[in-house]
């Protein structure tokens, strides 16, 4: 039993250890980031242009030329949509992990507007691979059981991580948490109100779990393009029903 658990470990941690070589490496030596990244001299972190007089970014200005339904925005994935294990955006760009350039390029912006409204705001994950997300849904299971990990953990395939557009946030008024608290901050009912002007919207509310299947997390925000996160706010629906309608 020991021998096994031994070896279970060290197939974890090899995993785990491979996830991060690939995220360590230069980005123009990385295989995995695709032609936007080839013949980069070094890693470059996104630059949002602030002007000299520090005004907010206007909202209306971010959405690109290009429909959300052409660009891959708009892709659902839940317990009913899956991606492969090969799908990997091609257009990550890093933040503090990664998201798709887009959706980096508007989380950026809002970023920048709640600093200037003296909110924190604190990304703790963003793009998640199809195996890193095996291992953290199995060991939920192990820890849990999979009645109660399929409650808020996505099997491999099924996690709105893996496409690049999906985003967990905090704040340092929680600890920096991922808890249902996180609701009740200042920082919380500054995104609520102002999400949806930069493509956000609040994937996972309250009460909506028979038609989303995961449990309320305050903290789970996703990129849908700013036209469709007005609808689904001003609506106050949810993702599917956005896209069945």
């Amino acid at each position: 039993m020991k021998k096994t658990n031994l070896i279970k470990a060290i197939i974890i941690s090899a995993v785990i250890l491979g996830e991060i070589a690939v995220w360590s490496f230069p980005y123009n030596l990385n295989p995995y980031l695709g032609k936007a990244t080839e013949g980069a001299d070094s890693p470059a972190p996104i630059e949002v242009n602030e002007s000299s007089d520090n005004q907010k970014p206007a909202p209306d200005k971010l959405e690109t030329p290009k429909k959300a339904e052409d660009t891959g925005v708009l892709i659902l994935v839940n317990k009913s949509n899956y991606l492969d294990d090969n799908y990997k955006p091609d257009d990550l760009a890093p933040i503090e992990y990664f998201m798709r350039t887009e959706a980096a390029d508007h989380f950026n912006r809002m970023m920048l507007s709640a600093r200037e409204a003296g909110y924190e705001v604190v990304m703790t994950t963003a793009y998640r691979s199809y195996g890193f997300q095996s291992i953290l849904y199995n060991n939920y299971v192990e820890k849990y059981g999979q009645a109660e990990a399929d409650k808020f953990s996505a099997k491999p395939g099924y996690s709105e991580h893996q496409t690049g557009l999906g985003v967990d946030v905090t704040a340092p008024s929680v600890a920096y948490a991922l808890t249902d608290a996180f609701d009740q901050t200042a920082e919380w009912k500054w995104l609520v109100e102002n999400a949806a002007d930069y493509g956000f919207i609040l994937r996972y509310p309250k009460g909506k779990a028979d038609i989303t299947g995961y449990m309320y997390e305050p903290w789970h925000f996703r990129y849908v393009g700013v036209e469709a996160a007005k609808t689904i706010t001003e609506r106050e629906i949810t993702f599917e029903e956005y896209i069945d309608k």
